[in-house]
């Protein structure tokens, strides 16, 4: 039986325990209280009295019942306890929370108990004496007799089996968000070597066919990171992580601005985009401007997908305020393929497209109407449809927002300059080594003075020596990762402890705008992040004038040629940078070869934790330098760590990446001769 079916099966007991009590009230209360058994020693003993026909009958029928009944006096004595009882005291339970009696009242009745006939509901857990742990849901009901006394009856469910089911489910959510995160991480990480080399090459002299070439490598791994972001979009979701912000701003300026990061794609596909604005003048209003951006994003970026010609249009039009708020209906309506009728019950469904030829067509996973609708729900608004094949298709959405303060007017944006980050020290902390290199390039180009750590120990203990201006602080390492180190820095006294730290960072569950101040960050960027975002993100939270700078004399370029099987052209002006091609050979010289003997080690030791984080960090590393078909094994002997792989089978991969790692640092001492 699956875990769904258990907990359904559960709630139906749990809602004929609740049917059987309220029955078995009304017996009590007229059949049985009225006679109260004199109480003995034992709290679940009475005394046999003589008992009418009727009244034996209602005997039966508790003792019958497989719930737990108990009935007390106001001076906690026990009047009526069924065989239940008596069978739940025989395996020796020991209340959570003390009580001497397990079900009875741990205070007396007053003035302050509820009145006659309500119910007072609540759980408890009892560990037995074989070391188990049960659970009950109990109910309690005050009753009064004939003559005005109370009694206090007690009836209660065993839910063991529920919240049972309940822990494992709650376990399996912990393990889908720490596979999220993990797949966060393994995705991004990459990714942000591929697109930070993109943006090198696109610096250097390319040939046409070249830049073509890296205009569809830069297009692949955009539409990718909007494919992983929808993904972990809808697992936050599932996972209730998505926090909403609530801060006044120009609904129409948010639209237009969003409208117009569109504009490249709108011309390249020969099509108009318009915004007809309100005929009314909005106010200020209040809600979460990232997120309206987010759900007009994705419908204008569908539009666009399945609009050959013609024209796009959005709309924003206020309705009648009540009190305090206001809700706006927005419209994205375009002239594209439009959509089957009988499409339209299940298009806002999470891994639905309209057409099982849209994926192999124009791409995406689905998820992303689905992702537009539980943003819009969670703000308290609807969204829905109108299309006919053929005849284009309207996407409409409304959100209530409240009417918000008079905003306040936005600085200047500063340009882009060396000016702006020259001088600045950083403590870049970075275990990936290309990551490494695609980083101290990018912050080399502002003459920024740059310090490495490769984990977090070594940041903590470089961070002592000195004090930084910044601190660049990669998550996941090993050692010690990020987070440890960024708490060591700020609970303990150092030059650092005060100093700006970013987190880097491709998990988005661990690290997010809700969390990254309360770990100890200034701020955090989303790996992969380009240069921009980078530049962007020192220069606003450094917040210095620019400074004079000498004009820098250009570097002597030296060309270097591929060899073996790895390639070193994707760098682009790099890849023929003498002083940046020498670190890239002495650092494969240094750290690979020891990395792969560790990987041969942890295979010899069947150390499948140790093999799988080998042959992840020299994943990274053969990838970017285009390793083939090396990258592949080790990704494989990666996912074989965690398998019962036996040692023959892992044996050849490891080899292999041996045998190439050997003749590749021999070649690549060759080349650092000829560059000295």
């Amino acid at each position: 039986m699956s875990l769904e079916e258990e907990l359904a099966l559960e709630r139906r007991r749990r809602g004929i325990a609740e049917a059987e009590v309220l029955r078995l009230q009304a017996q009590l209360e007229s059949k049985v209280v009225a006679h109260a058994l004199v109480p003995t020693s034992l709290p679940f003993e009475t005394v046999e009295q003589d008992i009418p026909y009727e009244e034996e009958l209602v005997r039966q029928i508790i003792d019958s019942s497989p719930y737990i009944i108990y009935v007390e006096d106001e001076r906690g004595q026990c009047l009526l306890a069924n065989q239940r009882y008596k069978q739940f005291l025989s395996l020796g339970p020991s209340s959570a929370d003390a009580q001497q009696v397990p079900f009875a009242s741990i205070v007396n009745f007053s003035a302050n108990w509820p009145v006659s006939g309500s119910v007072l509901t609540s759980e408890e857990n009892y560990l037995l004496q074989n070391g188990t742990t049960i659970w009950h849901h109990t109910t309690k009901s005050l009753l009064v007799r004939n003559n005005g006394a109370r009694c206090l009856l007690t009836c209660s469910a065993d839910i063991t089996e529920l919240k049972r089911a309940q822990q494992a489910i709650e376990a399996l959510v912990q393990t889908k968000q720490e596979f999220i995160a993990k797949l966060s991480h393994e995705i991004r990480t990459p990714l942000h070597g591929v697109m930070g080399l993109v943006e090198l090459l696109n610096k250097s002299s390319l040939s046409a066919e070249q830049a073509d070439y890296v205009e569809l490598i830069e297009f692949s791994t955009k539409n990718l990171l909007v494919v992983i972001d929808d993904v972990l979009d809808f697992a936050r979701m599932e996972l209730g992580k998505v926090h909403l912000e609530t801060i006044s701003f120009d609904v129409l300026k948010t639209v237009q601005n969003t409208a117009r990061s569109f504009a490249a794609n709108i011309a390249e596909k020969g099509l108009q985009l318009r915004v007809d604005e309100p005929i009314s003048l909005l106010p200020p209003l209040q809600g979460d401007p990232h997120r309206l951006h987010q759900v007009l994003v994705n419908l204008i970026n569908n539009a666009i997908k399945f609009t050959h010609q013609g024209t796009i249009t959005i709309t924003l039009e206020a309705g009648e305020q009540i009190g305090e708020v206001l809700p706006v209906t927005f419209s994205v309506t375009d002239t594209g393929i439009g959509i089957k009728s009988s499409s339209l019950d299940y298009i806002f469904d999470s891994f639905q497209q309209a057409d099982s030829s849209i994926p192999r067509l124009y791409g995406g996973a689905g998820l992303g109407l689905s992702i537009c609708r539980n943003l819009i729900e969670l703000q308290g608004g609807k969204i829905g449809v109108r299309s006919e094949l053929g005849q284009g298709s309207c996407f409409y959405f409304t959100i209530p927002y409240v009417v918000g303060e008079k905003l306040k007017a936005s600085e200047p944006v500063a340009a882009q300059s060396i000016d702006m980050l020259q001088g600045l020290t950083i403590l870049l902390v970075e275990d990936n080594p290309i990551n490494q290199l695609i980083a101290v390039s990018m912050l080399g180009e502002w003459q920024v003075q740059v310090d490495m750590a490769q984990n977090g120990e070594e940041a903590v203990a470089k961070a002592q020596l000195r004090e930084y201006d910044i601190i660049l602080m990669d998550i996941q390492m090993p050692q010690q990762d990020g987070l440890a180190a960024t708490a060591l820095l700020r609970a303990n006294s150092n030059p650092n402890q005060h100093t700006l730290i970013i987190a880097l960072t491709a998990d988005v569950l661990q690290i997010n705008a809700n969390s990254y101040q309360a770990q100890g960050f200034n701020d955090y960027l989303l790996k992969p992040f380009s240069e921009a975002a980078l530049y962007e993100l020192l220069v606003r939270v450094n917040q210095r004038g620019p400074l004079m700078v000498a004009e820098v004399a250009p570097t002597d370029l030296h060309t270097m040629t591929s060899r073996r099987h790895y390639n070193l052209n994707m760098l682009g002006k790099l890849a023929i940078d003498p002083v940046f091609v020498r670190k890239l050979l002495e650092l494969f010289i240094s750290k690979v070869p020891g990395q792969v003997y560790a990987l041969q080690e942890a295979v010899e030791q069947n150390n499948r934790p140790m093999i799988g984080h080998e042959a992840h960090m020299l994943k990274t590393i053969f990838g970017n330098l285009q390793i083939e078909p090396e990258t592949e094994y080790l990704r494989k002997l990666e996912t074989l760590a965690d398998k019962e792989t036996s040692k023959a089978e892992l044996m050849p991969l490891v080899k292999a990446v041996a045998e190439t790692t050997e003749l590749l640092s021999v070649l690549f001492q060759e080349e650092l001769g000829r560059l000295s």
